[in-house]
């Protein structure tokens, strides 16, 4: 008997476990940043001195190819409203008609920006042919 008890229990964990991880809200952009408090960076340090591997991305894509800084999305580090994420409306800044399209569009109900592209590595689209080409 304890040990029927003992796999109900588990698999009923297992289920809790499950719906937990595919119930949670989306960890992508929302309408509002998240607000991380960030340290004073050093004199002589950059971005890239902790955060390399993001940083390497970031400057083999567009923004890092066109200079867009780190700070545009993400702000001042000593700001106290420093966004570790940025909200969609920071890429509305910049990217206005692609921001309406994706909030107008059926099909991309609840995505945001990054549900497709991947944040700090961003390739452009590439527009699919009309019919008949």
């Amino acid at each position: 008997m304890k040990r029927f008890a003992a796999r109900i229990f588990g698999l009923s964990l297992f289920a809790f476990l499950v719906l937990a991880v595919a119930v949670r809200p989306a960890t992508a952009q929302q309408d509002q940043p998240t607000i991380v408090h960030h340290r004073l960076i050093p004199a002589g340090d950059t971005c890239a001195t902790c955060h390399k591997v993001i940083y390497d991305q970031w400057k083999a894509s567009p923004h890092g190819a066109n200079g867009i800084q780190c700070t545009v999305c993400h702000g001042e580090t000593t700001a106290e409203d420093f966004a570790g994420m940025p909200a969609l409306s920071t890429c509305a800044t910049c990217h206005s008609d692609q921001v309406a399209q994706l909030k107008s569009d059926p099909f991309m109900k609840g995505k945001t920006c990054v549900s497709c592209h991947q944040a700090h590595i961003f390739a452009e689209h590439q527009k699919a042919p009309t019919a008949g080409e």
